[in-house]
């Protein structure tokens, strides 16, 4: 009698470990497909960011080149403004060098 029921219960005891094993076989099957989304996830943001560093590297290679320009425009605006300075001192001088009279 005693062999019986020890047998029962190894039976019981392995059918509640099959069980939990075959949750335990789900859960894992299910971790890995998270992981998986995961992975997918991180490479296609890796993607995303090497994208954006070369982006940046041109963006940064104009902005050189534009910040060159706008340098060189700075530097005629100011002969420009030289010039007209120039110009207007010598309309308010007269002819022999003296200042105009205001009317």
């Amino acid at each position: 009698m005693d062999i019986e029921r020890t047998m029962q219960f190894t039976v019981d005891h392995m059918a509640a470990l099959t069980a939990r094993q075959e949750q335990a076989d789900i859960r894992a099957a299910r971790m890995d497909r998270r992981m998986a989304g995961l992975q997918t996830l991180v490479k296609t943001g890796m993607r995303m960011v090497v994208k954006l560093e070369q982006g940046q590297r041109k963006l940064d290679a104009k902005m050189a080149v534009m910040a060159e320009a706008l340098a060189g425009l700075a530097a005629s605006q100011k002969r420009t403004d030289q010039k007209f300075d120039r110009w207007l001192d010598s309309i308010n001088k007269g002819g022999n060098g003296h200042r105009k009279k205001p009317n």
